[in-house]
């Protein structure tokens, strides 16, 4: 069994961090893209618990189809300000459609706020993008004004019809367990404040 699949590293992640931002953070990804999560789980989409990938401690990844769909990190020891990112990949036709604007405007306008990236890998087909920033409280939280939900979803859509999840080795049921309870509870528990955050790389 993969470490990002144990019991342990679950307690580990419950040790070293605030276990219900984890979890709240990881659910207002699934609530958001997975129209089904139960029904899918492991066959559709999974969660790993502190994997080892990437620049920076990641908490967790959602992986969807065969690519990640969204993960919470925390910020690189190089950065100049502490606290925890997320990062969630979305459908760049509909995010632009949802706001009426082009990549390029998006950017510019919420340049302080929100860290845009074409996503690079081959399965993403050129159609998706990443958005990172900071978390302050138990949900995702992005500008008003930035619909990432219904991007996020369109994109979770497509990649689950192209592709079984690729990654179930790694999926971690205790984590995954959270996040349905979780999810059982409704959106009304969380609880949130955005704040503005400088632009991260």
């Amino acid at each position: 069994m993969f470490p990002s699949a144990t019991q342990e590293n679950y307690l580990k992640l419950g040790e070293q961090h605030d276990l219900d931002v984890v979890t709240g953070i990881a659910r207002s990804y699934v609530d958001a893209a997975i129209a089904h999560p139960k029904a899918t789980v492991r066959r559709g989409w999974s969660i790993s618990c502190l994997p080892s990938t990437g620049r920076g401690a990641r908490l967790f990844t959602v992986n969807v189809g065969a690519v990640e769909g969204a993960y919470m990190w925390t910020i690189p020891d190089d950065a100049d300000f502490d606290g925890y990112l997320i990062t969630v990949y979305v459908d760049r036709s509909t995010l632009e459609a949802q706001t009426g604007h082009s990549l390029s405007t998006l950017e510019q306008k919420y340049a302080d706020d929100v860290y845009f990236e074409k996503a690079g890998h081959r399965k993403f087909k050129g159609r998706a993008i990443s958005l990172t920033t900071e978390v302050f409280g138990r949900s995702i939280e992005f500008p008003e004004g930035l619909p990432w939900q219904p991007a996020a979803a369109a994109l979770a859509e497509q990649l689950m019809a192209e592709s079984d999840c690729v990654y179930s080795q790694y999926h971690n049921r205790w984590l995954a367990e959270d996040v349905m309870e979780w999810a059982k509870r409704g959106s009304q528990e969380t609880q949130s404040e955005y704040l503005p955050t400088a632009k991260t790389s």
